[in-house]
């Protein structure tokens, strides 16, 4: 029977994804990106009311698609919304964010003689719980050239706007001895890239005993594995003196890019929102980072539209984010979560405005983006190469990121097979820059 795992939403869901067809497939099941299937899951998202929105379309076009399939909602809008098979006709089940953990043995007992044994009702499991952090895992990431490890679940914080801990539960870490053992079995796969996931990773290790952090583990990877490794999102409090010290460290193997979810630049806001920080935080995290690693690239999540959001405090946001040298934005409208103490409050700020507001920052962040990529061109650069493009105006270029999270085209006149340069890791000089990328030649190649 052929499996199709549909993800919205994170890096983690992503994961989770990964791992449910790898446990599928060692099943017996054939797993499919495209196409017609027997089985469809959708790994649904809920982090905003347009993610709701498309978790609900991707699960109809799924039913549409495939009349005969199992089609399974799992995810965080099938935690939050475990109703939604009455407004959902066709759904085999809903299945809560716990139990992704027994679904493909769910599946297993379901489906016999290659056809999926359909109940009167929508089956419904997985409810009452949180997913263990270290339940699911992968090394094959379909088709991706990028590896990710899920090193923690759940988040503490219970921002005002954020439904995701009622969703995802409490922070749990997984121990940092099964975490190596785990990159050491993905770098075994072949992957040359790790990103470290998880719902909120600045909180890694405060729930075990005894107590750990995130740099430390950090430490620890970099000197048990040769990976290049990466940071998923963090909060500007989270990033300590030694994680600051290794971002700058050329000896070692940490990318020099951070992703920072600020959310907004206003006192305020920040304070409404029950972030544990404010503008002068910021500014200083950033100003220690470029100083201390000039070459280091950093993104910010932006939510616009807050109900505390005057316009002089967008305007605060505003004029920081044009101060500040950040590379790119995330730039998202406010959306309200049922539940959640934002949702309650009566500050709304008008559907037309944050438009407007989303408009101007996304452009502040476009202009950025592309000033940036113009300063490399000339300037060496070592990429992991993640895709050769077959079509498109790219067709035949090699497409990867550097360490600091520039995407880069490459041109070869090699005459070997292009797969074959997937997960090598190149240095390349860029001598173009179009539009949001950099465009470069193999200047030499770089072993492990």
């Amino acid at each position: 029977m052929k499996v199709q795992c549909v993800t919205l939403g994170c890096k983690l869901n992503y994961y989770e994804s990964c791992a449910l067809a790898e446990e599928m497939a060692s099943r017996g099941f054939q797993v499919v990106r495209k196409g017609p299937a027997d089985i469809v899951i959708v790994n649904t998202c809920a982090v905003t009311s347009r993610a709701g929105m498309q978790s609900r379309q991707e699960v109809r076009k799924a039913i549409r698609r495939n009349p005969e399939a199992l089609v399974i909602m799992t995810g965080c809008y099938a935690q939050g919304n475990p109703d939604a098979t009455d407004s959902i006709p066709g759904l085999a089940a809903v299945v809560g964010n716990a139990g992704k953990a027994v679904l493909p043995r769910w599946l297993d007992e379901h489906c016999a003689s290659g056809r999926a044994v359909f109940a009167q009702r929508p089956a419904a499991f997985g409810f009452d719980g949180s997913l263990p952090v270290g339940a699911l895992k992968t090394r094959n990431f379909m088709g991706r050239a990028r590896a990710f490890l899920k090193i923690q679940d759940g988040c503490n914080a219970f921002c005002h706007y954020c439904i995701i801990p009622y969703l995802r539960g409490r922070s749990r870490s997984l121990d940092s001895s099964d975490i190596v053992a785990e990159a050491r079995a993905i770098a075994a796969a072949g992957y040359r890239e790790l990103v470290l996931t998880g719902v909120h990773i600045g909180q890694y290790g405060l729930d075990l005993q005894p107590p750990r952090d995130l740099a430390s583990l950090v430490q620890e990877l970099l000197r048990e594995t040769g990976f290049r490794l990466r940071l998923g999102s963090l909060q500007p409090q989270e990033i300590t003196p030694l994680m600051i010290e290794m971002l700058a460290d050329e000896k070692n193997n940490l990318c020099e890019h951070l992703h920072l979810s600020l959310q907004s630049a206003d006192d305020r806001v920040l304070a409404s929102m029950g972030r544990p920080y404010g503008r002068k935080e910021i500014v200083s995290l950033v100003e220690r980072l470029k100083g201390s690693n000039p070459g280091i690239t950093l993104g910010a999540d932006i939510i616009v539209g807050y109900p505390t959001e005057t316009e002089a405090a967008f305007q605060n946001t505003l004029q920081l984010l044009v101060d500040l040298p950040v590379t790119y934005l995330h730039v998202f409208p406010y959306s309200p979560r049922p539940g959640t103490r934002a949702a309650k409050m009566k500050d709304e700020v008008p559907s037309k405005v944050k438009k407007e507001r989303v408009k101007i920052l996304q452009e502040i962040g476009r202009k950025k983006k592309m000033h940036t990529y113009r300063e490399y061109i000339g300037q060496p650069l070592e990429v992991v190469v993640e895709q050769v493009r077959k079509a498109g105006r790219m067709k035949g270029l090699f497409s990867g990121h550097s360490r600091n999270y520039l995407q880069v085209f490459i041109a070869s006149d090699m005459n070997d097979d292009p797969d074959a340069f997937l997960n090598r890791e190149l240095r390349v000089v860029p001598h173009d820059c179009d539009g949001d990328s950099l465009v470069a030649r193999i200047d030499s190649f770089l072993e492990l």
